[in-house]
């Protein structure tokens, strides 16, 4: 398997996020469900591409193919913003 820089970093950020939810009830399920989404984004970008080319939406078919690093881009910032959510936000334990 090749991992590369992303993947490997990736996998960082989701690590630090474990960390934060560690102590919290259900904490390790909710960011599960939230990051292995956007993992999918950043590790299979081309194939995402794949699956929704040609699809119809709305009545458009989508016809044109859309960069893997913008597929990937977009994982990485969504990613990004929902850990830096878990460290800005107060994590109360009652």
């Amino acid at each position: 398997m090749n991992l590369s820089v992303s993947r490997v970093l990736s996998l960082g950020v989701v690590a630090a996020a474990y960390v934060r939810v560690w102590s919290v009830p259900s904490g390790i399920a909710v960011v599960t469900l939230i990051v292995v989404p956007l993992l999918a984004l950043i590790w299979f970008p081309e194939q995402i591409d794949d699956l929704t080319y040609g699809a119809w939406y709305r009545g458009y078919q989508i016809d044109t193919h859309t960069p893997g690093g913008a597929i990937a881009a977009l994982g990485w910032l969504l990613l990004l913003l929902c850990v830096a959510a878990l460290f800005f936000a107060r994590l109360s334990h009652r």
